[in-house]
């Protein structure tokens, strides 16, 4: 009797396991639930110390389209790229375990690929708390439409454009190409060279993803100077952009880029300023790397510029939230002081960034 071959799954769905134990079994429950249901599961435990080892292996014990691959710590890129080695599909998709997707995640993005002959695609997403409760009303950036790669990298200062997880990729985008490990913002890192490899990305205005905003998590953790990998993952983008002649959006990434030394920056102690690791970090913002047509693009004169260009950019920020907090007080019919209070925050972090620029000898006194 002949041998029969599992047939391959169309799609491989990635998740790295990490002391997630409160919300993998609601992760994997959600994707269990796709209307699209020829996939696998990959739940890659990344040496996790609490219970996820062995909700992973339960999982696996009730659905043989789940498989668990149990790995020392390698950080989450490591956990994704053990992932993707394994991956036996047409396509590929990443949920992180503390958060879910819904039901016609795959569905969606799947069929929208097929239609446009698109290599990714990408959705929406809404931001929730640990009770899948959205936390705020969030402008959904991203809009039914077929764009080649290089109007996806234009948009690559909207957050939709810049994280991995709410999006499907064909198989071939990641043929070369694998996570940065022991960096964080790895997906920033990553994802201007994905959109580079797509002939077609395939956008649909659905918000399919639920990323749960939880404290303790690695983007709510103490600002360090790892935190510089940043700036790093921001200067990949601006230089991936810059490199395929798109001007439009230079001048927000060259923002992104300073911005996030600032922020950084002004978390750091004096002695992680003066260190090598914040001087490495400079080097990728020095406004003398910029061609004389960029700085005229971007309205820099001398050094001092910085400064006003920070400024307004800040305030213009403080501005937008506090617009959102007035307009979300006017909606729950109560008034509080949260906006004026954002507001005046804003005069406080103009300051600091004064004070930041001028030790870091951007500006003068």
């Amino acid at each position: 009797m002949q041998e029969q071959h599992k047939k391959q799954p169309e799609i491989s769905i990635i998740v790295p396991v990490y002391k997630t134990e409160r919300f993998l079994s609601a992760c994997i429950s959600s994707i269990l639930a796709q209307t699209f249901t020829d996939f696998e599961l990959i739940l890659v435990d990344d040496g996790s110390p609490d219970s996820c080892p062995a909700l992973c292996d339960a999982a696996a014990a009730k659905d043989s389209r789940i498989r668990v691959i149990h790995q020392k710590n390698r950080g989450l890129s490591g956990a994704r790229n053990a992932g993707l080695d394994a991956a036996e599909g047409e396509w590929i998709a990443f949920v992180d375990s503390d958060d879910t997707i819904m039901p016609d995640f795959c569905a969606k993005l799947y069929h929208a690929a097929q239609e446009a002959g698109a290599q990714m695609a990408v959705c929406n997403y809404r931001q929730v708390d640990e009770a899948l409760t959205p936390i705020r009303e969030q402008y959904l950036h991203v809009r039914r439409e077929v764009l080649t790669p290089e109007q996806a990298l234009e948009h690559s200062t909207l957050l939709p454009y810049m994280v991995v997880w709410n999006k499907l990729y064909h198989r071939s985008i990641f043929a070369q190409l694998r996570f940065a490990e022991g960096k964080l913002n790895e997906d920033t890192l990553l994802i201007a060279y994905a959109y580079e490899k797509a002939d077609r990305i395939a956008n649909i205005p659905d918000a399919l993803y639920l990323y749960r905003k939880v404290a303790g998590s690695i983007v709510n953790s103490k600002v360090t100077l790892r935190n510089l990998d940043r700036v790093e993952a921001n200067y990949t983008v601006f230089e991936c952009v810059r490199r395929h002649g798109i001007t439009g959006s230079l001048c927000e990434l060259y923002w992104a880029l300073l911005h996030s030394l600032i922020d950084v920056g002004m978390h750091l102690t004096a002695e992680e300023r003066r260190s090598a690791r914040m001087q490495q970090a400079r080097e990728y913002e020095r406004s003398d790397a910029l061609l004389p047509e960029e700085r005229a693009l971007f309205g820099l004169g001398g050094q001092g510029d910085f400064l006003a260009v920070c400024v307004v950019s800040l305030l213009l920020d403080q501005i937008d939230q506090t617009h959102g907090l007035l307009a979300l007080e006017d909606r729950e019919g109560e008034r509080n002081d949260r906006g004026a209070e954002h507001f005046a925050q804003a005069v406080k972090d103009i300051e600091e960034v004064r004070v930041f620029l001028v030790e870091l000898g951007d500006v003068e006194h």
